[in-house]
């Protein structure tokens, strides 16, 4: 389901949901928001995904981007698995480059600057673009145009997306691991 609403500022808000699907049973939700203010945008998205694989996992997740005259300025990425901390941290850009934050400890990164990251891909076909920065792996990934309004994103040889447009909009998304594969699919 996609929806517009418009803030304050007559700027939409623009929120999708979709089903994680895997062998035609729905195992949980994303949800990605995109909100726009005057010279600044915000993605969110928000994860639950129950799975059995062998063993049953309960994945949960949060990620936020904020975008400010089209430059990424912050990016956390929260993931639990079975109420284990798989992943929790933060790029800030401050003082002209990025900097990682995981618990106490700051490291610099050595990136220009950041203007599309994975979440992006929800809301806007990718035309042009050869790399895109993956906040969870926290660094920039090839994509792949595969013709067609299809795009590959590789996060490494046997773990990739494959990311679907109609119109310019995102219509799919295929997850494809070494482990499952599953298909997100607008509720």
């Amino acid at each position: 389901m996609i929806t517009t609403s418009y803030a304050n500022d007559k700027k939409p808000l623009e929120q999708i949901s979709y089903n994680v699907v895997r062998n035609n049973e729905i195992i949980g939700t994303i949800k990605v928001s995109c909100n726009t203010k005057s010279d600044s945008t915000i993605y969110a998205l928000e994860s639950s995904i129950d799975v059995k694989y062998i063993l049953k996992f309960s994945i949960r997740g949060k990620e936020t981007a904020i975008y400010k005259n089209g430059i990424l300025i912050y990016s956390s990425v929260y993931r639990k698995v079975n109420n284990k901390i798989k992943a929790n941290h933060s790029v800030t850009y401050k003082n002209d480059s990025y900097h990682l934050e995981i618990g106490d400890t700051e490291k610099q990164l050595g990136f220009e600057d950041i203007q599309d990251n994975l979440v992006m891909l929800y809301f806007k076909e990718p035309k042009n673009l050869n790399r895109i920065y993956c906040d969870n792996l926290k660094r920039m990934v090839n994509l792949e145009p595969l013709g067609e309004g299809k795009y590959k994103v590789a996060f490494s040889e046997d773990k990739f997306n494959i990311f679907h447009y109609e119109n310019g909009r995102c219509v799919k998304v295929e997850a494809n691991s070494s482990l499952f594969s599953v298909t997100l699919i607008p509720a």
